[in-house]
């Protein structure tokens, strides 16, 4: 005869921790050894809700497991609690070293093509790899937001995206602890991208790439942008039109987030609900590794991207749009 055993079925009020999930659900049960059990959900959400659950244990709780205490309860939490940071501590390590090791790969590549004279193009070919792409397939954790990114990527040949999330406090801190918690290479890697509208521009949309009404311009955050030199690069591309056609400033916020599908803080690029031409800082194709990090769709996400790539796959406009920020102003975003 087969031994009888009590099992525990925890059950998340809601998916994603990410959510701040505060409550779950335990259903204990009696299952003979011979029972197969029901595939355990992730190591981390398992133990995190054990964790939440023990530290805060509901009424019942205690109704089918008489000989558990509060005070056991309470041990176990802490233990559990004890877990999770030991595992995040060990993924973190990990993923820095990851991080350190592909940056470390992309200077390699992007030094040797610049050595023989070879297009840019060459040093995103490592990122190129089908056995790449494991990192763009979707994930159960991602809000809609982020699915969606990723989903563009795959289909639209983005390969080299990476999409890393943040601690809640990112835009809190400055740009050296912003580096350091994407694992980037120097803060001149950091960008932001922000929409701007030409309020006198002769089109309603955005259909016209070059004469767009909107445009996602991305630049470094230690550089200041220039609207004017925006509205100069743009002129430029239609000869045609009178320079008074041509006056951008930012979008409206409700506006923007109805063209790009989020909010501010978290806009990428690319994906966005309405296809928006893009205008790309000079700055930002200069740099080594040629790589950038921009919003990921969600404020507490964020994307890297290879730069020859994210050119070509959105027919970005490379253009001076910014002047350096002064010693002074650097140091107070960077220090």
């Amino acid at each position: 005869m087969c031994a009888a055993r009590t099992c525990v079925c925890v059950c998340p009020v809601r998916r994603s921790l990410r959510r701040n999930v505060r409550h779950v659900a335990l259903f204990p049960f009696r299952c003979s050894a011979a029972t197969p059990l029901p595939t355990p959900p992730p190591r981390l959400h398992l133990i995190t809700l054990l964790s939440l659950a023990l530290a805060n244990p509901p009424r019942r709780l205690f109704s089918s497991f008489p000989s558990m205490s509060a005070a056991t309860a309470s041990s176990v939490g802490q233990r559990l609690a004890q877990l999770v940071r030991r595992f995040d501590a060990i993924e973190a390590d990990l993923k820095r070293l990851q991080q350190q090791l592909r940056n470390a790969a992309l200077g390699e590549a992007a030094a040797g093509a610049a050595s023989s004279g070879v297009s840019s193009s060459g040093t995103s070919s490592a990122l190129k790899a089908p056995l790449d792409l494991s990192a763009l397939q979707p994930d159960p954790k991602d809000p809609l937001e982020v699915a969606k990114l990723r989903r563009y990527c795959l289909e639209n040949g983005l390969y080299s995206a990476e999409f890393i999330w943040v601690p809640l406090n990112y835009y809190q801190e400055n740009l050296q602890w912003r580096r350091d918690a994407l694992q980037a290479p120097s803060i001149r890697h950091l960008c932001k991208t922000i929409l701007m509208e030409n309020t006198h521009c002769t089109n309603n949309n955005c259909a016209d790439h070059r004469n767009s009404r909107y445009y996602l311009v991305v630049y470094q955050y230690v550089d200041r942008f220039n609207s004017d030199m925006v509205g100069r690069v743009i002129h430029e591309l239609n000869p045609g039109i009178g320079k008074k056609k041509f006056n951008f400033r930012l979008a409206d916020p409700a506006e923007a987030e109805r063209l790009t599908g989020v909010r501010s803080g978290a806009v990428a690029p690319f994906g966005t609900s309405v296809p928006i031409p893009v205008i790309l800082s000079a700055g930002v194709t200069k740099l080594t590794p040629p790589i950038f990090y921009v919003g990921g769709g969600h404020v507490d996400c964020k994307c890297r991207l290879d730069t020859e790539e994210f050119t070509r796959v959105t027919n970005a406009i490379v253009a001076p749009i910014t002047v350096p920020l002064t010693e002074e102003e650097l140091g107070q975003i960077a220090d």
